[in-house]
């Protein structure tokens, strides 16, 4: 079946997503929050459109911790409402781009049932926002067992999980398997389902297989910094990239250190976005200058698609990843000034 271009309420939802784009933080808004100590910032998000959550969630948490739930409350909320106001194929194609929050849910539920959070503590931090409704989430939640939460998503087809996963989370709280596992399914089937016949629907493969790309290199700074074997880094390599096939990324991950890799994107179509970040890496040797360098390009990306194609899924796509960054530096803000670091430190570690 088709799922993208064909009918759907294009200039109606590319509207509303303009104007709910209006209301993102700025860069100034950023700066003046870095001043703020952590209960100005709840004040000052209880009088933006945070206000909501920020007094739903008040008098449950304090300081850090009820920024962060609000804000990702809120963007829950946002992606839920997003979906509401597209329609026909539009909608479909929304849905299965929001699908990602399927694999990031079941992450943090299986991720806080393993450390022991509490149920409230793992339901507040989720966003249900893809094919998985609140409902079944909070049931999974409920569940006393990994044995038997674990045996309902087993029953999920689009996860197409296996026993070998279930035993690897059951019996030896081993997680990375299945995590690996539902990264690789969430891109294969998006990339599947997109039909690049027109342009829009190019451009939107082209981004995905990039945001393929800025994953698998992440992944390989992270574990070459952590000088994990070569064999056990292309287990969690993810398949379809852009620039990068597995091949190319193999050969990365045989040879050579994090500057390999380094040099390896100065050769790339990333470099120009991620020219300043890459310079400032080579004074300050800081891992997370590369990856929000990562980061940073993709954004760059997104907001070119949305720029040729303003009447199509691209406009949509990009506010989402725009609202995702948002709660991110919020959460970073919140997070950085309750810990005590400094507001520069807490500066290089925002995407703006």
């Amino acid at each position: 079946m088709r799922l993208f271009g064909g009918k759907g309420n294009y200039a109606y939802a590319c509207a509303r997503v303009k104007a709910r784009k209006s209301f993102l933080l700025s860069k100034d808004t950023y700066s003046r929050m870095m001043v703020m100590d952590i209960h100005e910032i709840g004040r000052f998000l209880g009088e933006t459109q945070y206000r909501e959550e920020m007094s739903l969630y008040g008098g449950k948490y304090s300081g850090a911790s009820l920024v962060e739930v609000a804000v990702t409350r809120s963007l829950a909320s946002t992606y839920s409402d997003v979906l509401a106001f597209t329609t026909g194929h539009l909608r479909e194609m929304v849905g299965n781009y929001l699908r990602r929050w399927d694999t990031f849910n079941v992450k943090t539920i299986l991720r806080g049932k393993v450390s022991k959070a509490s149920n409230d503590e793992i339901i507040d931090t989720l966003v249900p926002a893809g094919a998985f409704s609140e409902e079944y989430l909070k049931t999974l939640v409920a569940m006393p067992s990994l044995q038997e939460i674990t045996d309902s998503l087993m029953k999920q087809p689009a996860l197409r999980l296996t026993l070998e996963m279930q035993r690897d989370v059951v019996e030896l709280g081993k997680l990375a398997p299945m995590e690996d596992h539902l990264d690789k399914m969430l891109y294969y089937d998006l990339l599947d389902v997109i039909e690049p016949t027109k342009n829009p629907e190019r451009l939107l493969r082209d981004f995905i297989r990039r945001e393929v790309d800025v994953t698998n290199l992440k992944v390989l700074l992270k574990l070459k910094a952590e000088r994990i074997p070569e064999d056990r880094i292309q287990r969690y390599l993810i398949p379809g990239g852009f620039e990068y096939g597995l091949d190319k990324l193999k050969t990365l991950a045989q040879g050579g250190d994090v500057s390999t890799i380094v040099a390896e994107l100065e050769k790339s179509s990333l470099f120009e976005e991620s020219r300043p970040a890459l310079e400032r890496y080579r004074a300050d040797a800081h891992m997370s200058t590369l990856t929000i360098a990562l980061d940073k390009s993709l954004i760059g990306q997104s907001e070119k698609f949305a720029h040729f194609y303003p009447l199509s899924v691209l406009p949509i796509v990009n506010y989402m990843i725009r609202k995702k960054v948002e709660v991110d530096n919020i959460r970073i803000i919140a997070r950085g000034k309750e810990s005590g670091l400094s507001s520069k430190v807490i500066e290089e570690l925002l995407v703006m």
